[in-house]
């Protein structure tokens, strides 16, 4: 093997010892992290051994159009080849303006006014500065929706719900968890806090439930905050660009808007860096309309030209009317497959929209628990939901090993199996799948566990 060509374990030691140990320790229960890959392309992932993988994650919401869309990777080649300038501060930049202007004339109402920057994240906290700024520091309490999921900066880590990527951090908003569904309980607690509340923030569709809010309830809160002035912030970064039927979720009703909309992922094209958010004209004029406020947010690598316009290709090639017909046809072929698995045993529960889907399953009693709970790593054993993680685990595994599929599960408030393809991935991969799955949820849960259990340890011990 040549100087520069490592090895999957020679990479997974450089993980250990100078970027992220637990990560290894997470990867390596699964079969799928002994593989290098080598390359990728449309629905698949393709390994140094020869193996084709089909990858029903998406790239975790990155790669709608598939991996390495070549009118995506020639839009690159072009910006490199002709030195153009990536960033500056100081000329103004066509990219920029021609997305800015592209985002505003598809998306509804006066949503005119967009900021582009790095992470879904960094979109969602420039979103609520924006928010706190259009009050003027008058407004103190920030509302955010329980089971939630909007980053994990400082700031949007803290109104992210969810137990698997909590720590209690010294707060840095008043910020306050509800059911905002519960619209007696959102009246409650705008009444309770009069004049104070300054933004609502919440994911229309929630990628880590995979279950959207019903839009009769997104229409109240809309009107609610409206009547209040208070700014209605909907974080679509895993849910637009058509994963979700429309190109954001919150636009499958007409008569829907909020004052700021963020995104990302699959805005870059599935290469590209980038995120963005777009603001009502009003409210962005109030806040940042001034040349004293015209850089309260801004980062180096924000707008950054080269990313600007690979998005500004995103967008042209989602605007070919002929592929969003055929997105809609793959999501409604999807959708009666996936329904239909709710008749497989073990299956208590699914939920979704367009693309991505989530499978839930029936609690598993292993009779043998105690003797498995003394083979495995302590810290693992500790989740009270441990089996039920295991059971879902071993399901993602044997789908790996033995049809290579690639899934993913999501542990937040329920624990499910989540399925989010490519939007271009074909009506008989759909079938390899299901067929695929029927076939290891034919395995006993019991069955499926030890072999997952029995594989990792194997590899632990061939190890030493």
């Amino acid at each position: 093997m040549s100087k520069n060509k490592k090895s999957n374990k020679e990479i997974k030691e450089l993980y250990k010892n100078f970027f992220n140990i637990g990560q290894v320790g997470l990867l390596d229960k699964f079969e799928f992290s002994q593989e290098k890959v080598v390359r990728a392309q449309g629905c698949f992932i393709f390994t140094e051994s020869g193996e084709k993988i089909l990858d029903l994650t998406s790239g975790f919401g990155t790669q709608n159009l598939g991996y390495n869309h070549p009118d995506i990777i020639q839009e690159r080649i072009d910006f490199v080849s002709k030195l153009n300038i990536p960033f500056s501060r100081l000329f103004f930049n066509e990219s920029i303006a021609l997305l800015s202007e592209k985002m505003a004339s598809i998306l509804p109402a006066n949503l005119n006014y967009s900021f582009f920057c790095n992470s879904g994240a960094e979109a969602n906290e420039g979103a609520l500065k924006l928010a706190y700024k259009y009050h003027n520091g008058n407004r103190q309490l920030l509302i955010h929706n329980e089971n939630s999921f909007h980053g994990k900066l400082i700031a949007t880590s803290q109104i992210t719900d969810s137990p698997e990527v909590y720590f209690d951090f010294q707060p840095t908003l008043n910020s306050k968890c509800i059911d905002v569904t519960d619209i007696d309980l959102l009246e409650k607690t705008i009444n309770d806090n009069p004049k104070n509340i300054y933004a609502v923030i919440l994911e229309p569709f929630s990628a880590s439930l995979a279950k959207p809010i019903d839009y009769e309830k997104l229409l109240l809160i809309s009107d609610i905050c409206k009547k209040e002035d208070i700014i209605l912030i909907f974080d679509e970064v895993y849910s637009g660009f058509y994963r979700t039927s429309n190109l954001f979720y919150f636009m499958n009703e007409k008569n829907l808007c909020p004052d700021i909309i963020t995104y990302s992922k699959s805005f870059g094209g599935g290469i590209a860096s980038i995120s963005g958010y777009t603001v009502d004209s009003k409210v962005y004029k109030e806040a940042y309309g001034s040349q004293k406020d015209a850089l309260l947010h801004s980062s180096t690598y924000s707008n950054y030209v080269e990313e600007d316009k690979i998005a500004l290709k995103t967008l042209e090639i989602f605007s070919d009317s002929k592929l969003i017909k055929q997105i809609h046809k793959t999501q409604e072929y999807l959708n009666s497959k996936i329904k239909d698995l709710i008749k497989l045993d073990n299956v208590t529960s699914l939920s979704g929209d367009g693309s991505h889907w989530g499978i839930g399953f029936e609690k598993v009693n292993l009779l043998n628990t105690d003797k498995l709970l003394k083979i495995l790593p302590l810290e693992i054993t500790k989740d009270p939901r441990f089996v039920e993680k295991l059971y879902v685990s071993a399901i993602i595994n044997e789908l790996y090993t033995k049809y290579k599929i690639l899934s993913y599960a999501g542990f937040n408030k329920d624990i499910k199996l989540f399925i989010s393809p490519p939007l271009i991935i074909e009506n008989s991969d759909i079938d390899y799948f299901v067929d695929a799955f029927e076939n290891v949820l034919d395995k006993q849960p019991l069955i499926l566990i030890i072999n997952f259990v029995k594989n990792y340890l194997l590899r632990i011990f061939n190890k030493d």
